[in-house]
């Protein structure tokens, strides 16, 4: 992980030291999928709470419990307000008495974990940060560490937000989700018959996860189309491999597939370099199509590998401060470089694209990315839940934002209706023919920008 350039300070929330550049995206396999790159203190500066709390008069002439603040700045058990508390402070216990005292569902009060998650939640969402700042449940929490390490139960879908709703960012090849047709794009609608409208991210992804062998119908509106389908899903477990590869039939350009940037992406991406180098390859097809991003950290050491100066990318803070972070010492290629893009390419692999970019290491080719733009911090809470707090953007090496337009390519191929993308695991069984026939136009265009396309071999 990288070295925190800013210490933390004293009696701060503990630290979670994930590295990830997210929508971000929240990069989510129908789970969880950000980290934190530093931490920071909550709370901000504002006058000290008062003593004089209000009272309301319900409906029907009941008198609502009054809440009170003692004078010892006491807001409820437990509870202390700091000095420079904002001065409504308050109000959340003096609803919360309210509401205790008053609602005729008592049942729907308990636990009263509910109640406070039901509030950290919303104070994430008042922030208007959807699809980026969020808080997460203890489970939502184990789901996320789950999904960096490669490997979860699910469909095998990642998610994010656009346009107020939750949509599919890329698929993983092979599994339930893929099988079933979700594609990159489609908008989820409901979940086992119930709306998504509302919902956040995570609270997607919770519905939509569960056990292996169980079953979810989603609802979902694929692009282009004019009305919804429900579509069935048996979930399974899902492991998920960091890199994968094949030499491309009919030529010496190896096709090497990052699928997301886990742990040990670099690692794996150095390891099929190398076995790209005894068979012979003299190219690369880098392909970063519906690579949903991850740690920040793998993407700076897959930068690395292609690049031995300059900048990786360009971190931003509230205040305005811009800190580069460079290219660090990796086993790195010199061979020519293509990276393939589109709708789905967010995140880290969007920080890898404009690192290769900028540097004039590699051309891109393909269709506009995402469009994530924010590094995620993660502050672990007392009880194992944690928030998400967009604290920096990040840009490009020559300084371009890429949230929200994302990274146009050098060269925009758009693949015909209906038409999937190859993956390296296709190109095994198929030959130079079949591969031309194969309507991936994005690889055979990338294989012309190297000087071999298909047959030259």
């Amino acid at each position: 992980m990288t070295e925190d350039p800013f210490p933390a300070p004293a009696r701060e929330p503990a630290r979670r030291s994930l590295a990830l550049g997210l929508f971000l995206v929240v990069v989510l396999a129908f789970g969880a999928g950000i980290g934190a790159d530093r931490v920071g203190l909550l709370g901000g500066q504002g006058p000290q709470a008062t003593n004089d709390p209000t009272s309301s008069v319900q409906p029907s002439g009941t008198t609502a419990a009054r809440a009170t603040i003692s004078p010892n700045g006491t807001i409820g058990p437990g509870a202390s307000v700091p000095p420079d508390a904002p001065a409504d402070v308050g109000l959340l216990w003096e609803a919360l008495t309210i509401l205790r005292a008053n609602y005729v569902d008592r049942s729907a009060l308990e636990p009263t974990s509910n109640l406070t998650y039901g509030m950290l939640d919303g104070l994430l969402r008042a922030i208007g940060d959807p699809g980026h700042s969020t808080f997460l449940t203890p489970d939502q929490v184990k789901a996320a560490a789950e999904d960096l390490s490669g490997s979860f139960s699910g469909v095998g879908a990642f998610l994010g937000e656009r346009g107020g709703g939750t949509i599919i960012i890329s698929v993983i090849s092979g599994s339930p989700a893929d099988k079933a047709g979700l594609r990159s794009g489609d908008r989820i609608v409901a979940i086992d018959g119930r709306a998504a409208d509302g919902l956040s991210v995570v609270e997607v992804v919770t519905r939509v996860r569960g056990a292996a062998g169980t079953t979810v119908r989603i609802t979902v509106l694929h692009r282009d189309a004019a009305s919804p389908v429900i579509i069935t899903i048996v979930r399974a477990k899902i492991d998920v491999p960091a890199v994968v590869w094949s030499m491309v039939p009919g030529t010496r350009a190896a096709m090497i597939r990052v699928v997301q940037f886990s742990e040990g992406t670099t690692k794996a991406l150095q390891a099929a370099i190398a076995e790209a180098d005894a068979a012979a390859a003299t190219a690369i097809v880098l392909d970063l199509r519906d690579n949903p991003g991850g740690l920040v950290d793998e993407a700076v050491g897959a930068a690395s590998t292609f690049m031995t100066t300059g900048v990786v990318y360009v971190r931003q803070d509230a205040d305005g401060k811009q800190t580069p972070v460079a290219v660090r010492k990796e086993p790195a290629t010199d061979k020519p470089v293509v990276v393939l893009v589109d709708f789905g390419t967010a995140s880290s692999a969007e920080i890898l694209t404009g690192a290769l970019h900028d540097a004039g290491r590699a051309k891109v080719v393909g269709t506009r990315t995402y469009g994530t733009g924010t590094v995620l911090n993660q502050f672990d809470l007392s009880d194992g839940s944690a928030i998400r707090l967009g604290v920096e953007l990040w840009l490009t090496p020559e300084g371009k934002r890429i949230f929200p337009d994302g990274v146009t390519p050098d060269v925009v191929v758009d693949l015909a209706p209906g038409v999937l993308t190859l993956e390296p695991t296709d190109l095994g069984a198929m030959s130079a023919a079949t591969l031309m026939a194969s309507g991936d136009t994005q690889l055979l265009r990338a294989l012309e920008l190297l000087g071999m396309p298909v047959g030259s071999n």
